[in-house]
């Protein structure tokens, strides 16, 4: 019997939504390489797993109906855990093809890792002393010096 046919998947990513000229990008990029094939992308760091269009992928894999992943760059798919994100789509026989292979020395991408990491803690941090203010300023809530009164 026949293989049922499977897709071909262009994924793109950026990290946020002041890149979305960027997104757009990629994903001509990718449709100028592969016409009429499917585009899924995701606004979000590559840190973090739980993105909508990365799990609809690994979906798509884990059921068996993607043959190939076509992304841009390597860290478009994940920061970390490409190689086991690879391993798993091996053994559902889909392929990943990654267009731009700029291959690094290990000391290279571990300065790359190093900054990518540094860059989602200090926005993190960021984050944590906006809300941190927002608080400490909301009149509506008791005061943090009247703590167990």
């Amino acid at each position: 019997p026949a293989k049922p046919k499977r897709d071909i998947i262009l994924y793109a990513r950026v990290s946020s939504r002041s890149q979305k000229s960027d997104l757009e990008q990629q994903v001509r990029f990718l449709k100028s390489r592969y016409p009429g094939c499917e585009v899924i992308f995701d606004i979000g760091s590559g840190l973090n797993f739980k993105r909508f269009g990365l799990q609809s992928l690994l979906d798509r894999v884990l059921s068996n109906t993607c043959e190939l992943i076509v992304v841009a760059h390597k860290d478009r798919l994940c920061r970390f855990g490409f190689d086991l994100i690879s391993w798993l789509c091996g053994k559902f026989e889909t392929k990943i093809l990654v267009l731009d292979e700029t291959h690094l020395s290990p000391e290279q991408e571990m300065v790359e890792d190093i900054l990518a990491i540094l860059h989602v803690f200090s926005c993190r941090l960021y984050g944590l002393r906006k809300y941190k203010k927002r608080i400490l300023d909301d009149s509506e809530l008791p005061s943090l010096s009247s703590k167990g009164t």
